[in-house]
């Protein structure tokens, strides 16, 4: 009978000791995900400014009508501005979201090198960062957009 439980022993404790990071491999993994964070968050800014761009130029589209017309230009202008505030609001919605979510990977890869209650810690703590970065970025998202409700 000890005989057959020796080998099982040897394998668990062998699999328990392969799972441990070594610090280099932590500091890999933290290295990655920081790319990772930054190529995301670039990404989330360019297409951000895109959109801010796009709008803005609908809305001197609607200024330069204005000029040119009478009240309902200005009803158009009004609408683009609003357009145009709704789009900066998502746009900047998601630069935040990619942002956090960058951290709370580079975090997570941290966390990696810890073990037992420690790990399952600072796990937490970066989740309770990451919901609080989110809690943030989607009122400042819902004030932008009730302003523009509120605009036309």
């Amino acid at each position: 009978m000890i005989k057959q439980i020796l080998p099982i022993a040897i394998l668990a404790a062998l699999m328990i000791s392969g799972c441990e990071k070594s610090p280099s491999d932590t500091a890999a993994d933290v290295a990655e995900a920081r790319k990772d964070a930054v190529e995301k968050i670039d990404e989330a800014r360019e297409d951000a400014s895109k959109t801010v761009i796009r709008a803005q130029d609908q809305v001197a589209d609607a200024q330069k009508n204005y000029g040119e017309t009478d009240q309902r230009a200005l009803n158009t202008l009004t609408a683009a501005e609003s357009d145009a505030m709704i789009k900066t609001a998502n746009a900047q919605f998601d630069v935040a979201k990619a942002e956090a979510e960058g951290r709370f990977d580079i975090e997570k890869e941290k966390c990696g090198a810890l073990e037992g209650a420690a790990k399952d810690a600072c796990l937490s703590t970066a989740e309770a960062i990451r919901a609080e970065a989110l809690a943030r970025a989607t009122k400042v998202r819902d004030d932008a957009l009730l302003s523009a409700e509120y605009h036309n």
